[in-house]
């Protein structure tokens, strides 16, 4: 039976003026961006938190701290990048990942393309592992009133092919 694990990630950030809308590496045109220590791309650090769970490797925030000055403002495809080899240095690699964006506003589809294609460049897997769906919450409480974006996040790795002995 092939080793294959799967792992949750969940992130929640504020909108606020004056910063970038970011997920999955693209800049989404909006009045309001993601409050964080790095580009707050709340997407992106769902993703590198169930990749991280799956491989029980702890979480985002143990690897990129938020009082770690690295970190400020980085990219969080840089992050992911990094999930990735940490990911193969313990002897697995991506299967798939399935991501659910909450937000009430801007609307994501058109954006979804080229948000899947930026994550499966990362992780070296194809665009059809990648698969990214967007809701709102039907005005519902703070994420309901466009106080923020959540994203959750499943991701199933399984343990890379070694070659056999030669």
């Amino acid at each position: 039976m092939a080793d294959v694990r799967t792992g949750i990630g969940i992130d929640f950030h504020r909108l606020v003026e004056g910063r970038p809308l970011i997920l999955a590496g693209e800049t989404i045109p909006h009045g309001k961006g993601l409050l964080g220590h790095s580009d707050a791309d709340v997407l992106t650090h769902a993703v590198c938190d169930a990749l991280l769970g799956a491989a029980g490797l702890d979480d985002i925030g143990v690897h990129y701290p938020d009082t770690d000055p690295t970190y400020r403002g980085v990219s969080s495809l840089k992050l992911l990048a990094d999930v990735r080899v940490r990911l193969e240095a313990a002897g697995y690699r991506t299967g798939n990942v399935d991501v659910t964006v909450i937000a009430e506003r801007p609307k994501l589809a058109p954006h979804v393309p080229a948000m899947r294609q930026r994550l499966a460049d990362v992780l070296g897997v194809a665009v059809s592992q990648i698969n990214l769906k967007a809701t709102t919450s039907e005005g519902m409480g703070a994420l309901g009133r466009g106080e923020g974006i959540a994203a959750w996040a499943v991701a199933l790795i399984e343990r890379a092919a070694r070659c056999p002995d030669t």
